[in-house]
């Protein structure tokens, strides 16, 4: 069973890529220069190792907080500076603000289409996460056709539940999807405006935190826990003018990794301290919720093998949920549209 694009949804735009906290709540400005690696420079001349990583404020780009304050980046020759991204990255990358951030896969359809954007390394598995009222009976996604589910429309969290919904014989056109701010989300599902929802991560965790049930995530159901959910996104504009920081990149951010996977307590002492995540807000996100995050994530850096298959599979899943408007029909053409016209526009490996 596949779906057509008629029947489910009409991508007339960009979905958000990192749903976190730190726009909605830090009140930060646009740039934050912070830690042992983080360089002011607002105003003087930029030398050639500077380089921009933006992030959002969620457990989820934790490897570029711990690259700056454990000094990684700098280690690897680069002179880092941490931006609050609170505008559109398109025009950031554009006008040379930012040249690396975390890329979720919400940015396949704009690369697609020719965003100067491209995927340098892989970050990590199992960010997102869909919250139920126990009320509504939802166990996983086999229970939601008749439901209210709330995704922001054309997601990647939206378009994982119907390519899983498929690949279970299920209908997601079945399904009546409602469009909230990330921050509502929980509060429509207690007032019964909606059965369900998902979104990335913290949201679902702070409903589950408070009694919802976790009925989808990245990090257990199957066809979704062995790929990456999110990758080490680079301006392309960036890399085709500086090719030397790539490596250099993709060296902070192993380094980054391995120190997330071997001291997640440290790691989230240093993310709290450096302010990059707010924890104790009226959101309800706190120091644990992400300390559990930081376990859950299987946190990956230079795995060129996930990488082509998490590209390959994540495309699969949109094609399913019939995102892929203009995709191939015949499955041996499709194969070949994704594994080589899409990856070489889109894959600019640099790690080891």
């Amino acid at each position: 069973m596949s779906l057509t694009r008629r029947n489910f949804v009409k991508l007339s735009g960009v979905a958000a890529g990192t749903a976190a906290l730190g726009g909605l709540l830090s009140g930060c400005g646009q740039v934050t220069s912070v830690g042992d690696g983080a360089k002011e420079g607002k105003g003087s001349a930029k030398p050639d190792n500077h380089v921009v990583l933006g992030y959002w404020g969620g457990t989820c780009e934790a490897p570029i907080y711990i690259g700056i304050e454990k000094g990684y980046f700098k280690e690897a020759g680069l002179e880092p500076e941490a931006l609050l991204i609170t505008s559109d990255v398109t025009a950031l990358m554009a006008n040379d603000e930012l040249d690396c951030f975390e890329l979720t896969p919400d940015k396949f359809k704009p690369m697609e289409q020719g965003l100067e954007l491209a995927i340098i390394d892989s970050l990590h598995k199992g960010c997102i996460q869909g919250a139920a009222s126990p009320e509504s009976g939802i166990k996983t996604v086999e229970d939601l056709e008749g439901k209210k589910v709330a995704a922001a429309m054309g997601s990647i969290p939206q378009i994982q539940i119907a390519s899983q919904m498929v690949l279970a014989g299920k209908d997601p056109s079945k399904v009546e999807w409602l469009t909230y701010p990330s921050a509502q989300m929980e509060a429509a599902m207690n007032a019964g405006e909606v059965d369900a929802f998902a979104q990335y991560d913290p949201w679902a965790d702070i409903a589950v935190s408070n009694g919802a049930t976790k009925f989808f995530s990245d990090t257990f159901d199957e066809g979704l826990k062995d790929y990456l959910c999110c990758f080490v996104g680079m301006s392309t504009k960036t890399l085709n003018a500086r090719p030397e920081i790539g490596p250099m990149l993709s060296e902070g951010f192993a380094k980054a990794a391995e120190f997330l996977a071997n001291n997640p307590e440290e790691a989230a002492d240093i993310i709290v301290k450096g302010g990059y995540v707010p924890v104790n807000t009226d959101a309800g996100f706190t120091r644990d919720i992400m300390l559990e995050e930081i376990k859950a994530y299987t946190w990956s850096s230079g795995d060129r093998k996930l990488i082509d298959d998490s590209f390959h599979e994540i495309w699969m899943q949109i094609n399913r949920a019939g995102a892929m408007e203009d995709a191939p029909t015949d499955p041996e053409e499709l194969n070949r549209y994704i594994d080589e016209t899409l990856y070489n526009k889109m894959v600019k490996y640099q790690g080891k």
